[in-house]
C-alpha cells in the first residue's frame, strides 16, 4: 500500500510542475532578435512574476510609436542587478533593447535597458 501512495503521490507532484515549465519558456519570443527603441517610459509594471513596460517612440518623421514591452524578469531580479523602479519610472528616458514575440512581433521581451544616465542593465545575454 506504501507504494502505490508513493508511485501516486509522486505522479501528482510532476503533473503539477507541468504548468510550471511550460510559463517560463522562451518559445514564444524571437530571442535571436535584439531591437532598440529609445524613447520616454509611459507606463511600468515593476512586479512579481514579470516587469513590464510600455515606451514611447519619437520617430524620425516626428510622430510617436508605443512599444509594448509586455515581459522581462521578476521585479525582484530587476533590483538585484541594480535596475529600480525609479531608473524605470514614468517620465524616464532609457533605451530598451527587445526580443519581438513570434506572433505579434510589436510585443517585445524586456532584455536590456540603458539609463538616461549611460548605465547598462544586461536582463538577458545579449
Amino acid at each position: 500500500m506504501n507504494k502505490l501512495l508513493a508511485t501516486l503521490l509522486c505522479t501528482a507532484l510532476a503533473c503539477a510542475a507541468v504548468p510550471a515549465t511550460a510559463h517560463h519558456s522562451f518559445a514564444v519570443w524571437d530571442m535571436t532578435q535584439n531591437v532598440e527603441f529609445k524613447g520616454t517610459v509611459e507606463n511600468v509594471k515593476f512586479r512579481n512574476p514579470h516587469a513590464a513596460m510600455t515606451l514611447t517612440v519619437k520617430k524620425p518623421d516626428g510622430s510617436t510609436q508605443t512599444v509594448e514591452f509586455t515581459e522581462t524578469a521578476p521585479a525582484n531580479m530587476l533590483v538585484r542587478m541594480g535596475l529600480t523602479p525609479d531608473i524605470l519610472a514614468v517620465g524616464k528616458k532609457i533605451t530598451a533593447i527587445g526580443a519581438p514575440r513570434k506572433d505579434d512581433p510589436s510585443v517585445y521581451f524586456l532584455k536590456a535597458v540603458i539609463a538616461e544616465d549611460g548605465q547598462k542593465f544586461q536582463i538577458m545575454p545579449p
